[in-house]
């Protein structure tokens, strides 16, 4: 009943020629624009960034069990960054960067420690939380060092993490960011305590050094970036399920 008078022929009007134009002139802009302004469009590809270095192998053995077709060790000795396998782009990141990319929707989902959640006040939705690389965020005294109070200084490599803590406590406390042996800062005196990570606490022990409270415990979390989380949902509940059934079966395992 309502088909135009001339097949194939489409009328056209007015107010779809601005728009056409008003789309064609913002998506020249976008081109024209430096690349941290530019959209990161991925359609069809499903982007999951993997965090390099200790909780690489058991991130990968994840999505492996999961079913993921995932780089494999002769791929990962080419050092490359990025790979393709069935649909999916993989991403290999420093782990302080994971949460960035999917935040920033760069990656559409990854792999991260709570703690780097926390540092970067991460904004994705945290899915799943894995059984491996737990270990413990502590507030550490050197041998000497009194309860903690406005006029301790604190090293560590969580400057945000540490303002909140303290800031919860009521506590204006100096804070001293490093990049690495933040445990060195209290044995050699440059602080009177740290905020890092414990796992065995052997580095603690050695150096006589004091647990004094604990601020989070930590774990690694599947995170996926809020926009696929609401425009995606079929691959996104597929992805979590086969995550977590991935997840049940290695502790399963560990406890048998």
């Amino acid at each position: 009943l309502h088909r135009p008078a001339l097949l194939g022929v489409r009328r056209r009007s007015p107010h779809a020629d601005r728009a056409g134009r008003t789309l064609r002139l913002a998506l020249c802009a976008l081109r024209r624009g430096p690349a941290a302004r530019r959209l990161h469009i991925h359609v069809g590809l499903l982007r999951i960034a993997i965090p390099k270095g200790r909780l690489q192998s058991d991130v990968l053995a994840t999505f492996a069990a999961a079913g993921y077709d995932v780089p494999s060790e002769t791929d990962l000795r080419t050092r490359k960054l990025v790979f393709h396998r069935a649909g999916i782009e993989w991403i290999f990141v420093k782990d302080c960067d994971v949460p960035v990319y999917v935040e920033h929707g760069a990656a559409d989902a990854g792999v991260a420690g709570f703690d780097q959640i926390l540092e970067h006040d991460c904004g994705a939705y945290q899915a799943v939380e894995l059984p491996y690389g737990r270990c413990r965020m502590m507030l550490i005294g050197a041998p000497t060092a009194p309860r903690l109070s406005d006029r301790a200084r604190i090293a560590t490599k969580y400057p945000h993490i540490t303002r909140n803590y303290l800031d919860e406590r009521g506590l204006r406390a100096e804070i001293v960011p490093l990049g690495g042996s933040v445990e060195l800062a209290a044995v050699l005196g440059l602080t009177s305590h740290v905020i890092d990570l414990v796992e065995t606490g052997e580095t603690v022990r050695v150096h006589r050094l004091v647990l004094q409270d604990l601020v989070a415990e930590i774990t690694p979390r599947l995170i996926v970036a809020k926009n696929f989380y609401r425009t995606s949902n079929q691959r996104v509940r597929e992805l979590i399920a086969r995550i977590e059934e991935a997840r049940n079966v290695m502790d399963s395992s560990s406890i048998a």
